[in-house]
């Protein structure tokens, strides 16, 4: 089964390595960390796609999995079909179900439910489907957990942001969620619903530019463009970094060194 990417020792050994000399991948930007930053910040870890590094990802038992493990945070992806139902899946396309090349927005949820969301990452998941939107907060409301609900970026839809807050509205759950989205129109009209409720800009590349021209309460930036001007603009703007993905403990202590608030990794175990 998918979801140790290292074994005990060289995970061990991965941690040592960064501890000398920075993860490879950081190493151009962590060479100006502090070398007495503390190890024992407290990091939010937000449970990626549910505990997709242990369960297929998206799915009812990904996020079961995640609030088994302790996570107090999951984070999903939302869609919609070509019926207008809301549904949790990350990918552009199919093929990682049904081998395919074709969308949600190309099917129906009934014709979904046809689909196996569950095989594809081991057999001991056959028949999981691909969840609505409503059986994922149905599921949570019965934790504590906080919620990133991501909106994936389906094109121009004017309507999509309001019938996702909708949804988490009837749920009772707005206290406990942030929306996120690359797609920022989207999250501009989730505050022009309610100007109180926190957003989480999501980028590909950590600009230091990115509270200026993207007002939010949170950014989610990939790890390997995140830089510590970039974190102190954030910071300097009264935002809080979140980092995505890292996958190794030594990756997870260059990002604490970094000062970011959190996490959204698929590998709950590298806290």
């Amino acid at each position: 089964m998918r979801g140790k990417l290292f074994s005990r020792v060289g995970r061990t050994v991965a941690i040592s390595m960064v501890a000398l000399l920075c993860s490879f991948a950081f190493c151009n930007e962590f060479n100006y960390l502090p070398a007495d930053a503390d190890e024992d910040i407290v990091v939010q870890v937000v449970a990626h796609r549910g505990y997709s590094g242990a369960y297929p990802e998206n799915t009812l038992s990904a996020f079961a999995g995640a609030y088994a493990h302790g996570a107090k945070t999951v984070e999903f992806d939302v869609r919609k079909t070509k019926d207008g139902e809301l549904v949790i899946y990350h990918d552009d396309t199919l093929e990682k179900v049904d081998g395919g090349e074709t969308t949600i927005a190309d099917h129906t949820y009934e014709e979904l439910l046809e689909l196996d969301a569950g095989a594809w990452y081991d057999k001991e998941y056959a028949k999981e489907r691909i969840p609505t939107l409503d059986q994922v907060l149905s599921l949570l409301q019965s934790t504590n957990m906080r919620i990133f609900c991501e909106l994936k970026d389906i094109g121009e839809d004017p309507a999509f942001a309001g019938q996702v807050y909708e949804k988490v509205q009837q749920h009772g759950l707005l206290d406990k969620v942030v929306f996120l989205s690359f797609n920022y129109d989207y999250l501009s009209g989730i505050k022009e619903i309610n100007p109180n409720q926190p957003i989480m800009k999501l980028a590909s590349f950590g600009k230091s530019t990115l509270p200026t021209k993207y007002p939010a309460e949170y950014y989610g930036i990939n790890m390997k463009t995140l830089t510590p001007r970039t974190v102190r603009a954030i910071h300097e703007a009264g935002g809080k970094v979140y980092s995505y993905a890292p996958e190794t403990k030594g990756q997870m202590l260059s990002l604490q060194r970094l000062g970011v608030d959190g996490v959204i990794t698929d590998y709950l175990e590298i806290n």
